[in-house]
């Protein structure tokens, strides 16, 4: 063979193995990029149920708080309450005017009966007192039952379940009674009693313009009668006859006083006032892979409003 020939198989030779390297350095890039584009998707993909889980979970969260919050002034128990408490709170005031007042006459046949009416609406405070707090027991023991339930009621076992994805269902882990701030009392002052109104609006027991009375408060008379309490808590007020209906609240809004559950283990702590907001915290476990981890839930909801007094 010629020296021509020689070299021109070799050129064909070397061209041949520059194309096939070339050829293997393009399916090479072409298997990374579609792996690339492979795990892109799959992480998209993840992200994407991720979001669709902790929404899913977020409304049924919203769905127990509301749940939750009708317990609390079911047939309106908590306005009732406070009417009650208001309307008692007036009758010892009166009752204790009415005996001042005989107590100055020169006639001193009217000063038993005074007498007699101020100890009744005294002992009547009480009675009322008692009954506002075993309203109060009634509605946390109603409230810790429910969630109970609920978690017991929660199934075991992943929600979602993929190859490299699996969630889990929530479960209540924390809840806390509240109020909402700037909510007074359902209870607006009747103004029948000037002296009792400038002695509230002086305490700041009154929302001015409003006239209803400020939420969660002591409204305590003036002595001798400063030893009783007239505890008025807060929920919305009617409007016009239209009552507030149940509703979901933005968290940055309550305020707690009194944890109801804390890491999964109900508490024995009691609120001072009826609550009429709940505050839960649900936790939901996510796993990926190796990696695992929690995403929490908030939900807060408010009660009906109080219905207009008979």
């Amino acid at each position: 063979m010629s020296k021509t020939g020689s070299i021109t198989v070799r050129k064909y030779s070397v061209e041949a193995r520059v194309g096939w390297r070339k050829r293997g350095s393009m399916l090479s890039m072409t298997a990374l990029v579609g792996g690339i584009l492979l795990f892109t998707c799959v992480v998209g993909f993840a992200g994407y149920m991720l979001l669709a889980q902790q929404k899913r979970g977020q409304t049924d969260s919203d769905e127990v708080a509301l749940n939750v919050a009708k317990l609390m002034n079911g047939d309106d128990r908590v306005g009732q309450m406070n009417n009650v408490v208001e309307r008692c709170r007036e009758l010892v005031y009166v009752s204790r005017t009415n005996l001042t007042k005989a107590n100055n006459l020169t006639n001193p046949l009217f000063q038993p009966l005074a007498q007699q009416l101020l100890d009744e609406s005294r002992a009547n405070s009480a009675i009322v007192e008692n009954e506002r707090a075993n309203q109060l027991n009634l509605t946390t023991l109603r409230v810790k039952n429910f969630i109970n339930q609920h978690n017991e009621s929660t199934r075991t076992g992943s929600r979602l379940t993929l190859p490299f994805f699996q969630t889990q269902f929530p479960v209540i882990q924390e809840a806390d009674f509240g109020a909402i701030a700037g909510v007074q009392c359902n209870v607006q002052n009747l103004q029948v009693i000037p002296e009792l109104k400038d002695y509230d609006m002086s305490q700041h027991y009154i929302q001015p313009g409003s006239n209803l009375y400020m939420g969660n408060i002591n409204a305590k008379l003036p002595a001798p009668d400063s030893d009783l309490n007239f505890m008025l808590a807060s929920l919305p007020a009617n409007v016009g006859g239209s009552v507030a209906p149940v509703r979901l609240a933005n968290p940055e809004v309550f305020i707690q006083t009194a944890p109801v559950m804390k890491r999964n283990e109900q508490t024995h702590t009691r609120p001072t006032h009826l609550p009429a907001a709940i505050q839960l915290i649900e936790n939901m476990d996510v796993a990926g892979g190796s990696n695992q981890g929690t995403i929490r839930l908030s939900a807060t909801a408010t009660a009906d409003g109080g219905l207009p007094p008979p």
